[in-house]
């Protein structure tokens, strides 16, 4: 769990590895992150660390005077640096569902992009049929947002469930 900050809270999880919610006052705030391995900083010491020792291994066929391997090391480094460089602009990103009594707030971060959607909870309604691979989706009039790409479809439900209650209580507030 990530608190957001130092105020006293109670913390719920749906899913441990991949959802946060932090009940701060009358918010409440869900956050669904991917269920990455590693941080793009330890990416980079791990892309340091092949470049090295290929690198060494490269130089030493060079000096044996096979001189052909060390383009094909650049070149298998290159490729390697791109898809680290994928992972790494996709590694933090996140949805949160803020609830408050009166606005819902869905952020979406995906790579370097930032979406922030801000409905009324009183009009919000949330859509799931249980089936395998479908989404969670809040409809405001007549629009409708797709939730829960990085939650695990076993905790589909539960999750469900507790954005009806929290919805329903944030539409009772009024």
């Amino acid at each position: 769990m990530i608190p957001e900050d130092s105020s006293p809270r109670v913390e719920h999880a749906v899913s441990k590895p991949a959802v946060d919610l932090v009940e701060s006052g009358q918010s409440e705030r869900w956050v669904f992150r991917k269920n990455c391995s590693l941080s793009p900083r330890q990416l980079l010491a791990w892309y340091a660390a092949i470049c090295s020792s290929t690198l060494v291994v490269a130089t030493g066929f060079l000096i044996a005077g096979y001189w052909i391997v060390l383009p094909f090391a650049g070149l298998e480094l290159l490729l390697v640096g791109v898809a680290f460089l994928v992972y790494a602009r996709h590694a933090t990103d996140f949805e949160m569902i803020e609830l408050a009594p009166y606005q819902l707030r869905l952020v979406f971060a995906d790579g370097a992009r930032r979406t922030e959607i801000s409905l009324s909870p009183q009009w919000a309604r949330l859509d799931y049929n249980g089936r395998y691979k479908a989404p969670l989706t809040i409809s405001h009039k007549g629009q409708h947002v797709k939730i829960g790409k990085f939650i695990a479809e076993k905790d589909k439900p539960a999750l469900h469930k507790e954005l009806r209650a929290a919805l329903a209580r944030a539409a009772c507030a009024v």
